[in-house]
């Protein structure tokens, strides 16, 4: 299983730990999550994704320390949130059902395509929800986290028998042939914006390799309209930058700027975005969406966040 290269023992940031209330820090201490309220968890995530975020962009590209750093960020805070929660369920971030339809719908459309059996790969797929939702459909499926904490939670979801197909690492570092399949169909959410900047081309250029010809990605990133997505939001008011684990909130020209450079040769939006279902029809007026993104970020915040979201500005999908 492809992992991300280990610092020398001595060296190591955290493993897993047996008491689940402990967390490694930013600075590399351990803390305690005992006896901490609701708002105490919510102000020590702000506080550490800060932190890493600083941390992970300081470190040079590519390199280890930074895989290192970045795996050790996730398992930090997806501990943070678990506490947070007021029960015992796996953790699920950001996962709709409007998107489960979606990738489900694609992989019909592919299979109606004629490609024999579709096969769908989730970058970040955290504690494995929609892997699991698609694998209850006959479908094939795999992915990949940073996370070892949410590797962890998505084997107690899918079972041991899938963890030749729950990789842990970098994506950058994945070879074809280590895969079961080549995916037709590959999917992130939110995971987007928490790559660096200077990373996102070599992982989009991955993607793209990975995939078969005439397969999809399926990008559903926050779009810089509705900024700040994460948990800078919470402590900052709207349209502040964010400056959390988001390292970057694209504009959707800048998506498809970097989708097209990438060598896709099709990237469309939806038509409109209900709140049961996502709608399509050609290009989804992609390129007229892309024009009127500066008009609408001067509407006042609560319709810019309703254009938004009702005209699909943060999900695209992209054809090799």
């Amino acid at each position: 299983m492809p992992t991300a290269p280990p610092l020398p023992a001595d060296e190591q940031l955290a493993t897993p730990s047996a008491e689940p209330m402990r967390v490694m820090l930013a600075d590399g201490k351990w803390g305690t999550l005992a006896g901490l309220s609701k708002t105490e968890l919510h102000e020590l995530q702000w506080e550490q994704e800060q932190k890493f975020a600083r941390a992970i962009q300081m470190l040079p590209k590519g390199s280890s320390d930074r895989a290192l750093v970045i795996g050790q960020a996730y398992d930090t805070v997806c501990t943070i949130l678990s506490a947070q929660q007021e029960d015992d369920k796996p953790l699920v971030m950001g996962l709709d059902k409007r998107y489960g339809r979606l990738v489900l719908e694609l992989l019909h459309r592919q299979v109606d395509r004629g490609f024999g059996q579709p096969r769908l790969f989730e970058i970040g797929y955290g504690s494995g929800a929609l892997l699991e939702e698609v694998a209850e459909q006959g479908f094939s499926v795999g992915g990949i986290e940073v996370s070892s904490k949410m590797r962890n939670e998505a084997l107690e979801v899918l079972g041991e028998e899938f963890s030749d197909r729950l990789l842990l690492g970098d994506l950058r570092e994945i070879e074809s042939d280590s895969l079961p399949g080549r995916p037709s169909l590959v999917y992130w959410n939110d995971v987007f914006e928490h790559i660096c900047p200077d990373e996102i081309s070599d992982t989009l250029h991955q993607i793209h390799k990975l995939l078969v010809h005439g397969g999809s990605l399926v990008t559903i990133t926050p779009n810089w309209l509705l900024r700040p997505s994460d948990v800078t939001g919470d402590f900052c008011p709207p349209r502040t930058e964010a400056c959390g684990l988001h390292l970057k909130e694209y504009r959707l020209r800048e998506v498809t700027r970097l989708l097209k450079q990438t060598g896709f040769r099709r990237v469309i939006t939806p038509l409109l975005v209900s709140r049961k279902r996502i709608y399509h029809a050609g290009q989804g007026f992609r390129l007229i969406k892309q024009l009127a993104e500066p008009l609408l970020d001067r509407l006042p915040v609560r319709y810019a966040h309703l254009a938004c979201r009702g005209l699909g500005l943060s999900i695209t999908i992209a054809t090799k």
